[in-house]
């Protein structure tokens, strides 16, 4: 039986192994004919910034995992408005394109998922 899950990055990329690893959930998650949905949330927004390169960090860049989310099937993105304009974003900084929610519908959207998951 398929459930709906809830994805939340919280996190700001490349400070903790957070990303990578919600990202390998997500992916087995789509393989298994789970309903996933995305939510980018605080400084995880941060995480679809275009032109990453965290090599000089040591760390590999997930940016093109999240790129090609759409060829898993996973393709409900979001993130609250309030947050992005918080953080002086506009869409067209992003890699991928995202559905921009408000306060109440960000409340509907886990509520309608069985289990959120955050990283």
């Amino acid at each position: 039986m398929s459930k709906k899950l809830l994805f939340v990055f919280q996190k700001p990329p490349h400070s903790t192994t957070a990303c990578k690893e919600g990202l390998d959930a997500l992916l087995a998650a789509s393989a298994f004919g789970q309903c996933v949905s995305v939510l980018f949330s605080g400084d995880g927004i941060f995480q679809l910034i275009k032109h990453q390169d965290p090599t000089d960090i040591g760390r590999k860049n997930t940016l093109p995992i999240f790129d090609a989310l759409g060829l898993y099937d996973v393709e409900n993105l979001y993130a609250s408005e309030n947050e992005l304009c918080q953080r002086n974003l506009k869409l067209d900084q992003l890699s991928i394109p995202i559905t921009l929610l408000g306060t109440s519908e960000l409340s509907e959207l886990v509520e309608s998922h069985d289990i959120c998951l955050s990283f």
